[in-house]
C-alpha cells in the first residue's frame, strides 16, 4: 500500500479544504479510492428545484460529434478570463461590461406577482419560467403564470431573461426542450440571456461528455434563433460534469445558497445566492440573484443607455471567500535571487517550497537551493521541495528522481517533494504518457521514503492527467486570480498567485496555502528524511 494511502490515522485529524463552500469549487469533488471521508468536500443544499448534492463521478472521455466536442485538450497553458467570449463578440465600450445587479428568479410557485412593487422595492431584473421539458410534444408544460409574468413585469420597466428546466436526457432531447422554449419566448425581447436549467436527479447520473453535449445542443440551438443562451445549475455540477469549453462559451447562473461566496471558480456572470428571499409585491418566498455582468449592455449595445454604475473587469465586484489553510507559504527558486529569510518569518510565512532542481542530471541542481535551505532552516521555517521536470519518457523521469534524490539527501523535509510537470514540452504529449512520467518519478521517490506529489496549473490537472495519479499522489494546484483553484480532485497545496509581496522585500513572490499539517504527517510517519 502507498504512503499515501498508509497516512489516514493523521490524515484523520488534519484539515483540508472546506465542505460547505466547494472546491468548484466548487469546492472540488473529492474522488479517492481512500475509504474515509476527510477529503469528501461536496456541495450540499445548492439547487433551485432539486436538492440535495452530487457526488464525483469518474471523469468521461469521449467524443460527442452532436455537440462538436472532442477529446482532443484544449491549449492548458492559456488562462482563461472571465466572459472572454462577450469580450470578443462586442467591441465596444470595455467600461461596460460588468455591473452589479439585483434580481429574482420566478415561476408559478410565487402566484400572482405585483410587478410594479417589485420594481419599487429595487430588483432590477427577473429570470422568468417559461416551462419545462419538451411543451411541443406536452403542451401543458409552459408555466401557467407565464404569459402574465413576463407581460406585467415589462410593463413596468422590468429587465427581464427566461429559464426553461430540463428533463433532457439527450442531445436530441435538449435540441426538442430549446425549439418548445423558443417557441414559447420568440415574441418578447429579452435583456438577459435564456438559461438552460439542468438539475434533475438522473441528469447528474449522465457522463460528463452527454451532459456536456445536452447543454451544448439547448443554448446553440437557442442562439441560432437570435437569444443569447446560458446554463444554471448548482455549483457542484458546473464544476464537475461540464467541459470547460462549453461553459467558455455560454453565460453561467451558478446556485450556491447561503454562503459567502458560491463554491464555482469559474467564470460566472450570475449568482443565485438564496431560496428564501423576500421581496414586496410576492407573498411567497423567492429566489434572490446577484447579476456582475452587464446582459442589458451585451446583449443590446446598440439602444443600451448607461447608468453610471458599470465598470470593467479590473474591479472585482464578485464575492470573495478564501480558504487559507493552515499555512501559508512561498516557493522560490534561482530566479528569486538572495533572500532574505528572517524578513520572510516576519511577513507571516509558515513554510518554503524550494526548487531542488531541474532536469536529468544532479549538476542541475537550483543554483541556490543549498542557500535557500540553509537560510530557512536558520529562520525557523519549515520546508518542502519541487523539481522542475523536462522528462520525454518514464525512464527520463526516473533519471530525474535518481537525480532529485542525490540533490535532497541529508536534508529534512516537513513538507512534500512535488514532481512539477507544467513545461510547455508536455503540451504534445498523450495525457498517457504525461501520466507514466509522473508515475514513475513519484514512485521512485516514493520507494526511498519521501511523501510526494505532483504540481501543475489547474487546467493541466483536470484535462491532461490521469485520475489514478490524484489518489495514489498528493496534488499542489497553481491557480491565479480566483477564490479557490478549479481543479476538481483532492489537493493539499494551492499556489494561488505569482505576484505575491513580501514585506521588506522587493519584487513578486510565488505563494502558496497548505491544508494538511504536513510536519506532523512527516515526523509521525518518519518521512522526508525524519
Amino acid at each position: 500500500m502507498r504512503i499515501y494511502k498508509s497516512l489516514l490515522s493523521v490524515l484523520m485529524a488534519c484539515s483540508f479544504i472546506g465542505s460547505s463552500a466547494a472546491l468548484s469549487p466548487s469546492e472540488a469533488f473529492a474522488e479517492n479510492n481512500i475509504s474515509c471521508n476527510i477529503y469528501d468536500t461536496t456541495i450540499e443544499i445548492e439547487s433551485k428545484e432539486a436538492s440535495g448534492s452530487i457526488s464525483a463521478d469518474t471523469a468521461e472521455s469521449g467524443t460527442v460529434e452532436a455537440a462538436g466536442i472532442t477529446e482532443t485538450p484544449f491549449n492548458v497553458f492559456d488562462i482563461y478570463n472571465a466572459h472572454q467570449t462577450y469580450v470578443k463578440m462586442h467591441s465596444g465600450d470595455k467600461s461596460l461590461m460588468y455591473k452589479k445587479a439585483e434580481g429574482i428568479d420566478v415561476s408559478y410557485a410565487q402566484g400572482k406577482i405585483d410587478w410594479q412593487a417589485v420594481k419599487d422595492s429595487g430588483i432590477d431584473f427577473a429570470i422568468i419560467r417559461a416551462g419545462f421539458g419538451n411543451a411541443d410534444k406536452y403542451p401543458y408544460q409552459k408555466d401557467t403564470w407565464f404569459q402574465y409574468n413576463i407581460d406585467e413585469a415589462q410593463k413596468v420597466g422590468m429587465d427581464i431573461g427566461i429559464y426553461w428546466y430540463s428533463y433532457a436526457y439527450s442531445p436530441e432531447e435538449a435540441r426538442e426542450e430549446a425549439i418548445s422554449c423558443y417557441n414559447i419566448i420568440k415574441d418578447y425581447d429579452l435583456k438577459y440571456p435564456v438559461y438552460f436549467d439542468i438539475e434533475e436527479e438522473g441528469q447528474k447520473k449522465l457522463p460528463i461528455s452527454e451532459i456536456s453535449a445536452i447543454i451544448d445542443v439547448f443554448c446553440s440551438t437557442i442562439e441560432s434563433k437570435g437569444y443569447s443562451a446560458g446554463v444554471y445549475s448548482f455549483s457542484s455540477l458546473l464544476t464537475s460534469k461540464v467541459y470547460q469549453q462549453v461553459l467558455d462559451k455560454y453565460a453561467v447562473w451558478v446556485a450556491h445558497w447561503d454562503v459567502k461566496a458560491p463554491g464555482y471558480t469559474g467564470d460566472y456572470g450570475m449568482w443565485q445566492h438564496s431560496d428564501k428571499g423576500r421581496v414586496n409585491g410576492i407573498d411567497t418566498v423567492v429566489d434572490l440573484d446577484h447579476c456582475y455582468v452587464n446582459y442589458p449592455y451585451l446583449i443590446s449595445p446598440d439602444t443600451y443607455e448607461p447608468d453610471g454604475t458599470e465598470t470593467d473587469q479590473t474591479v472585482n465586484i464578485r464575492p470573495v471567500n478564501i480558504n487559507k489553510g493552515v499555512a501559508s507559504g512561498i516557493d522560490v527558486s534561482v530566479w528569486q535571487g538572495k533572500m532574505d529569510w528572517d524578513k520572510v518569518k516576519a511577513s507571516g510565512i509558515n513554510y518554503a517550497m524550494i526548487r531542488a532542481g531541474y532536469g536529468n542530471l544532479a549538476s542541475q541542481t537550483d543554483k541556490y537551493f543549498e542557500a535557500n535551505i540553509e537560510g530557512a532552516e536558520k529562520a525557523a521555517i519549515d520546508c518542502g521541495a519541487y523539481w522542475y521536470s523536462y522528462a520525454e519518457s518514464p525512464e527520463d523521469a526516473v533519471l530525474e528522481a535518481e537525480a532529485c534524490l542525490e540533490v535532497i539527501k541529508g536534508h529534512k523535509f516537513a513538507y512534500p517533494i512535488y514532481y512539477c510537470v507544467e513545461d510547455q514540452c508536455f503540451a504534445s504529449k498523450s495525457n498517457k504518457e504525461i501520466s507514466d512520467i509522473i508515475k514513475a518519478f513519484c514512485s521512485t521517490l516514493e520507494k526511498e521514503g519521501y511523501y510526494v506529489g505532483v504540481k501543475s496549473y489547474a487546467n493541466f490537472l483536470n484535462s491532461r492527467v490521469d485520475e489514478s495519479i490524484f489518489a495514489d499522489y498528493d496534488v499542489w494546484v497553481a491557480h491565479y486570480g480566483v477564490s479557490k483553484p478549479g481543479f476538481g480532485k483532492n489537493y493539499n497545496m494551492w499556489q494561488y498567485t505569482n505576484d505575491g509581496k513580501v514585506d521588506g522585500l522587493g519584487g513578486s513572490f510565488n505563494l502558496d496555502y497548505a491544508y494538511l499539517k504536513f510536519p506532523e504527517i512527516m515526523k509521525k510517519n518518519h518521512l522526508n528524511g525524519f
